[in-house]
């Protein structure tokens, strides 16, 4: 991805033709020490890298979960849920009614 970098100063005399390039590429802002300050970007580059950000600590923390989450039986889980077998009558072979 292309980017673009200025100083402080650069950025205050021409803002308005810098948040228009903003919305095309990146803009690092630096200290007159070159160190970077702050990064210039358009709303929608901002919307999607937040959301991109926030699928990953979905991500993490779902397989933080799958690791602490111990298996259970299958009768174990039906207990849990509350879940009974009902016999009916108009169950044919290896049908099962279940109720809660």
């Amino acid at each position: 991805m292309e980017t673009k970098s200025m100083t402080v100063s650069q950025f205050r005399q021409s803002q308005s033709q810098i948040l228009a390039e903003a919305q095309h590429m990146p803009i690092t802002i630096t200290s007159q020490q070159s160190r970077a300050r702050a990064v210039v970007v358009s709303p929608s580059f901002y919307a999607r890298a937040v959301a991109a950000l926030e699928d990953q600590e979905d991500i993490h923390a779902a397989e933080i979960a799958r690791e602490e989450a111990e298996e259970i039986s299958h009768d174990e889980l039906k207990e849990a849920l509350g879940l009974t077998e009902t016999s009916a009558s108009s169950c044919t072979g290896n049908e099962r009614n279940w109720t809660n």
